[in-house]
């Protein structure tokens, strides 16, 4: 499939060409799963496992209108029940990046763009996106092959969790008092609700637990809600209920914490 972004697109058409590709992607790995050769995972080996990941992310829906392109890094724990391939786990993600859309600031700047500080001069204020996602998931590895060392497959995983974000006030020489804690609160946007996570890639599991990676798609479907009581730049409460999307690539390093293998228990 062929998909041509034309220069000078708007925005709005470019989110959902890049949209198609995730979920083209998301199709090819979910075919070949139905059509990859058939291995079975072994009885006696049940891995649980600490994970780090770290990944790239396109905002979609009510989202793509206060942030862009985002970075998260996390970790948590992972069991997958053999010889089923049933997989258990646990996930805290930070959530952040600098393509700010929306500028809470406006109200408040000069002419030019600045800020000023408390003694006249300009104060250096950036806006930065932070939030994070933590909750669990179950899914289902398929497994495609076995060499004996190592068992590799397609993975799918459904979860579900509390996602939040906001707009972090910056201020790097603590200058501003128009921007400083409590005052900033009215510029945030602090936003959370409870979320859903949708992740395919494909996993390798080593049975000397020396390569345990997997890589993969994820989205994160979000219903939030602004939780701030006023707006500064607004001067409204913001009621609106929000679909926030997130939609991008994933790798993820595991460390075995312990095995169980051919009926000996393996700890370190």
């Amino acid at each position: 499939m062929k998909i041509r972004v034309i220069s000078g697109s708007p925005k709005w058409l470019q989110n959902i060409n890049n949209m198609k590709i995730i979920t083209t992607c998301l199709l090819l790995i979910y075919i070949h799963a139905g059509y990859a050769q058939k291995a079975k995972l072994p009885e006696a080996y049940t891995p649980l496992s600490i994970k780090t990941h770290f990944g790239t992310q396109l905002p979609f829906g009510a989202l793509a209108k206060r942030f862009g392109r985002n970075l998260s890094a996390g970790a948590g724990l992972e069991f997958i029940s053999i010889p089923k391939g049933w997989i258990f786990g646990l996930d805290a993600t930070h959530i952040f990046g600098q393509n700010i859309k929306e500028d809470v600031l406006k109200n408040i700047r000069t002419p030019d763009g600045q800020i000023l500080s408390d003694i006249n001069t300009f104060a250096t204020v950036l806006l930065r996106e932070r939030g994070y996602y933590i909750g669990g998931y179950v899914g289902k590895l398929f497994p495609t092959f076995d060499n004996g060392n190592r068992i590799g497959g397609v993975c799918i995983n459904l979860g579900a969790g509390f996602l939040q974000h906001k707009i972090k006030i910056r201020d790097e020489n603590n200058a501003a008092p128009q921007v400083a804690p409590p005052y900033a609160e009215g510029y945030d946007r602090l936003t959370n609700g409870v979320a859903f996570t949708q992740f395919i890639g494909y996993q390798i599991i080593s049975r000397n637990k020396t390569i345990n990676f997997s890589v993969g798609m994820d989205i994160t479907e979000g219903f939030t809600k602004n939780r701030r009581g006023f707006n500064f730049d607004t001067r409204l409460r913001d009621d609106t209920k929000r679909l926030d999307i997130l939609a991008g690539l994933r790798a993820t390093w595991s460390i075995v914490l312990f095995s169980n293998q051919k009926g000996e228990n393996i700890e370190y």
